[in-house]
């Protein structure tokens, strides 16, 4: 099982978001994607969604452009930065969104909607209006959601997340590397954008650093994450402490 992309191009209004981007998505492991702002991350990821379309995306070795809708939906979930809904649902009716590509009946999502609420600790948040939550806590409700989306399969199941802990305080900044982490121990690929690259270190199996729609470096945080490649993609320097295998920067100055 894969989730790639193969030497993916993509723009826009004849400006190039993507030029030659390659990236394997591998099962049980958690990725990161970092770089600056407008590097490509988030067309990146709504490439290998499905949402946009582009050559060179293949989900086990298909392209995904030729997958229904519903069969993509049960195997890659994406939440985006932005996730407006402007009417009274619960935060439990919301997580029920997630199972509508899914024909399992009524007593069947029920339970997994539970069993999402459960280990997301979303009891509280799931018998609230969705429109009267925080920021926060509607970001909560909403990887709830997505989960929900793949719930049944996790071990062949692609979930993306567009910096969903932007909007999130510590604790809950743990809570959800606590459940991605679990996602990954059961075989999920999990991509996630994040801009605080000390997070990514300490949590991701694999970095990407993206750069003005180019894969500058892909590894293992001790790889990736180093003075030479964040200069080039951030314009900054920096100080690199603590473990080689899962360095903590410090930025000087801007170069």
């Amino acid at each position: 099982m894969s989730l790639a992309l193969h030497n993916v191009s993509f723009e826009i209004d004849g400006t190039l978001l993507l030029d030659q981007v390659c990236v394997d998505i591998k099962p049980a492991c958690i990725t990161a994607l970092i770089g600056p702002n407008g590097a490509g991350k988030t067309t990146l990821l709504r490439i290998a969604s499905g949402e946009l379309a582009a050559e060179g995306v293949m989900l086990d070795d298909r392209p995904i452009s030729d997958m229904s809708l519903e069969f993509r939906a049960r195997r890659v979930a994406f939440l985006t930065q932005n996730s407006a809904l402007d009417f009274p649902f619960t935060g439990l009716e919301v997580m029920h969104m997630g199972r509508i590509p899914h024909l399992t009946g009524a007593s069947h999502d029920r339970r997994v909607v539970d069993e999402v609420v459960d280990k997301c600790d979303l009891g509280n948040l799931s018998k609230r209006i969705y429109t009267t939550l925080s920021g926060g806590e509607k970001q909560r409700i909403q990887i709830g959601r997505i989960l929900c989306q793949v719930w049944d399969d996790l071990e062949s199941a692609y979930v993306l997340f567009d910096e969903p802990t932007a909007a999130l305080d510590l604790a809950h900044q743990l809570t959800f590397f606590n459940i991605i982490q679990m996602l990954r121990d059961r075989g999920a690929a999990v991509v996630v954008v994040l801009h605080d690259i000390n997070l990514a270190s300490k949590f991701a199996d694999q970095v990407c650093v993206l750069a003005s729609g180019q894969v500058l470096a892909t590894g293992s945080p001790g790889e990736v994450i180093t003075s030479s490649n964040i200069g080039k993609a951030f314009g900054v320097s920096i100080d690199t402490l603590g473990s080689p295998d899962r360095p903590i920067i410090q930025v000087r100055t801007i170069l």
